[in-house]
């Protein structure tokens, strides 16, 4: 796709010059790459016209006015275009809902999210790792080859279902199927899609129903919200509470699930970074990482860099979207209320500035000395208040699965090619991760 780009002078005190050609922003592979070949050409601040309103859209690649825009500012933006299919599929969870609602519900949730509550979780972790890594090991004994990506996907949905629903998650899959597979099972997030998941609200009310009239009180995420109450001792109504369960339902589920499908790729490519991992997985003690989930376990390290590296080249959030809400002033243009504001963690990632040979899979490009030195060069989960309220649960679900498959089997590439990148609400392997698995 070719862009043409405005060669007549800009006046530079109204708004960043920007692209001649409209072009509908949206999350979508068309978005991606036409944002990738114009930041090549023009750089880090500019707009695109809208092809329905003739509105400019701000596209913001520079880390001091994404700084600006997420933490410094936040107050003057809030959720941005693109979320519209978010919202018909999550109801008015804490990613899409704004104001003091959303600040309400996030207070009412954050308690749910500490290290200290999360820890409870390990052992179901580490537990529903062992039962894949056991699965993988036979077939590489038998020589039979896995699709990661949909392995990973199932596991990671278990693992959200059974963290949110404890043991209800048994009697939700008693008759052996799982109402809930349609994550894994359908790559589409389409209206189709949205009308088939809009209907698990129904199984999410039943339960909270039958919670309702039981005395026990379940330390799970169901639990936790429905015992969280306001500062005036308010608890969260109905509607709400099935939205935000079904919220951490997906997000929770495809942000981890397609970075630790990416993660397969990469370790299987690179031998001797996976002979490291692995050297790294056999020396973990087990029953410190059940306790801990290795965080800040300096014998992870590595798995750590690796992770985060993962996340630099493949971030699950590869586009943000923010409304400017007030008049002000950014990067020394003035911004009015209503303006679209894009900031693309998929080119921050990749910026050469902050990033040299910014394709080139280097886990060790985070080690103190080499780590940018800018904070918002790297924002894989957000930043500011609207950062992810899992992104320490995340990183215990992929440190933990990562060391307990690589004590157990060596991955390599089936593929002939780099997985395609479909670049939806997130970014997932548009061609599934095939593996060979060898025997260790």
């Amino acid at each position: 796709m070719t862009i043409s780009i405005s060669s007549s002078p800009v006046d530079r005190r109204a708004r960043p010059i920007c692209a001649t050609r409209p072009f509908a922003l949206a999350p979508d592979d068309a978005t991606r790459r036409a944002l990738a070949e114009l930041q090549a050409r023009h750089g880090d601040l500019f707009t695109v016209p809208d092809p329905g309103t003739g509105t400019h859209h701000w596209v913001v690649n520079e880390h001091e006015l994404v700084q600006q825009v997420l933490v410094r500012r936040a107050a003057d933006y809030t959720k941005g275009m693109g979320l519209d299919r978010v919202k018909i599929l999550l109801g008015n969870g804490i990613m899409v809902s704004e104001g003091d609602f959303w600040t309400r519900q996030r207070r009412l949730m954050q308690p749910a999210f500490r290290p200290a509550r999360l820890a409870d979780y390990n052992t179901m972790i580490v537990a529903e790792n062992e039962r894949l890594a056991a699965r993988w090991q036979a077939a590489a004994e038998a020589g039979q080859p896995i699709e990661a990506e949909a392995e990973v996907s199932e596991l990671i949905l278990i693992i959200v279902l059974r963290s949110i629903f404890g043991g209800d998650y048994d009697t939700l899959v008693a008759d052996g199927a799982n109402p809930f597979a349609i994550l894994t099972e359908e790559p589409a997030r389409d209206l189709k899609f949205a009308a088939r998941f809009h209907t698990l609200k129904k199984t999410v009310g039943r339960i909270i129903e039958a919670r309702l009239a039981s005395p026990a009180s379940p330390h799970d995420f169901l639990g936790q919200l429905l015992a969280a109450r306001t500062r005036d001792g308010h608890a969260m109504d109905r509607a709400a509470l099935i939205d935000e369960v079904m919220t951490l339902i997906v997000a929770g589920h495809e942000t981890t699930a397609s970075t630790l499908a990416f993660a397969w790729y990469l370790i299987a490519t690179h031998p001797a970074i996976r002979a490291r991992l692995q050297a790294e997985a056999d020396a973990c003690d087990p029953d410190q990482l059940a306790r801990t989930g290795g965080h800040d376990d300096p014998n992870l390290a590595l798995t750590d860099r690796v992770i985060a590296e993962t996340l630099r080249l493949y971030p699950p959030g590869w586009l943000l979207s923010r409304r400017a809400i007030a008049d002000h002033e950014l990067g020394g243009y003035p911004v009015t209320a209503g303006t679209q504001i894009f900031i693309c963690p998929w080119l921050l990632h990749r910026h050469p500035a902050h990033w040299p040979d910014p394709e080139v899979f280097d886990p060790d490009r985070f080690l103190g000395s080499r780590r940018p030195g800018q904070r918002m060069a790297y924002i894989p989960f957000a930043a500011g208040p609207r950062h992810c309220i899992g992104e320490h649960l995340a990183w215990t679900e992929m440190r933990v699965h990562l060391v307990s498959l690589l004590r157990r089997v060596t991955p390599i590439w089936q593929g002939t090619a780099a997985p395609g990148v479909a670049s939806g609400i997130n970014l997932r392997p548009a061609d599934g991760i095939p593996l060979q698995l060898g025997v260790r």
